[in-house]
């Protein structure tokens, strides 16, 4: 009886964990870094840095009509989960600095089953 009970207990933490495998491989992916303002300021001087962390700050992430937006913490990071592919980005509605240049980079390729860096850069256009 002992025998059977460990040999069932055996069988359910190994189906248990290659689910746990199968789940995360196949959902794992999407994107990670920082979201950065810049420039600031019209002249950057010492000790006054000319960018800074986009608090808040809302990425759109579009492929094949459907979208999802992210949005960074205090510091200026964020991560997403995102299948695999090509996509466009785009600085949410919510962003109170101008739009005259915009985010860069426009278009991420996301790798398929791990999570990539991607850091961000919003031109606010201050010259």
């Amino acid at each position: 009886m002992i025998a059977r009970n460990l040999i069932v207990a055996a069988g359910i933490a190994t189906v248990a964990a290659c689910g746990a495998q199968s789940s995360g491989g196949a959902n794992g992916g999407g994107l990670y870094g920082t979201v950065r303002i810049s420039p600031t300021s019209p002249v950057c001087a010492i000790g006054n840095p000319c960018s800074k962390p986009a608090r808040h700050f809302k990425l759109v992430f579009t492929a094949n009509g459907h979208s999802v937006t992210a949005t960074t913490d205090a510091r200026g990071h964020y991560r997403v989960r995102l299948a695999g592919g090509r996509y466009g980005v785009r600085a949410g509605s919510s962003v109170s600095v101008s739009p005259k240049r915009g985010l860069q980079p426009r278009t991420v390729t996301v790798p398929s089953g791990s999570f990539g860096k991607r850091n961000f850069v919003y031109d606010t256009g201050i010259r």
